[in-house]
């Protein structure tokens, strides 16, 4: 089945160019000039991949970006973000807000296309459930299980997913709000301890290993096995 590409751009020029480009590459293409419009649209009928322009009337694609990834509906849809603005902040923004990759116009056909192709393929590897394994720690991610030294550890599905999420990024520093996007699929409040909660009970069921779990204080938590 072709893959489905769903382009959010107020210039209808470009949206005609890239659409036509699409489809010359066998590409089943929808589209909308408004975000209000988009927007429903992607919720009724998620495509494969989104095409979000960031200068749009009302609603930058940033907020685009940030109601898709907390909709379970639309989570799960990659995002390439197009925009005449190039300077690294923008780049880092839109990638914060869970854009795939970030393409500055005026673009080449041919490395839209590229673009387009490589994310795709990505997210398909990406939607394959993988076992992750980091020292004496294995999680199972078909059975949705943890052990340690083969060991089981008795954890609930929403522990599990936090420890999946917090394994994936190994070393890495990971925001309270992106956690909490990342995991629980909605915006953080600042205020509620959900988190935490979910911390502390992964830390009591890792037992002496329990310091692999870094509070990095106002910030967030760092997993790192030593």
């Amino acid at each position: 089945m072709n893959k489905r590409v769903f382009i959010l751009e107020d210039e209808v020029d470009l949206v005609r160019l890239t659409t036509d480009l699409l489809e010359s590459d066998g590409f089943v293409v929808n589209s909308a000039i408004h975000p209000v419009d988009g927007l429903q649209k992607l919720r009724i009928n998620p495509p494969d991949l989104l095409l979000l322009d960031i200068r749009l009337p009302e609603i930058d694609g940033y907020q685009v970006c940030r109601e898709l990834k907390k909709d379970p509906k639309t989570n799960h849809v990659p995002v390439i973000m197009i925009s005449s603005k190039d300077e690294e902040t923008d780049v880092v923004v839109g990638l914060e807000v869970g854009a795939d990759d970030y393409i500055c116009k005026p673009f080449r056909q041919k490395e839209l296309l590229a673009r387009v192709r490589a994310v795709l393929r990505r997210h398909e590897t990406d939607l394959e459930p993988k076992d992750l394994v980091t020292g004496p720690l294995s999680l199972n991610c078909h059975c949705y299980s943890a052990a340690i030294n083969r060991k089981d550890i008795h954890v609930t599905m929403r522990e599990f997913e936090l420890l999946r999420y917090l394994v994936s990024f190994e070393g890495r520093v990971l925001t309270r709000s992106r956690i909490y996007e990342q995991v629980w699929g909605v915006d953080f409040s600042g205020t509620s301890r959900t988190i935490d909660v979910h911390i502390d009970q992964l830390r009591k069921k890792l037992g002496k290993y329990a310091h692999w779990i870094t509070t990095l204080k106002g910030i967030g938590y760092r997993f790192q096995v030593e």
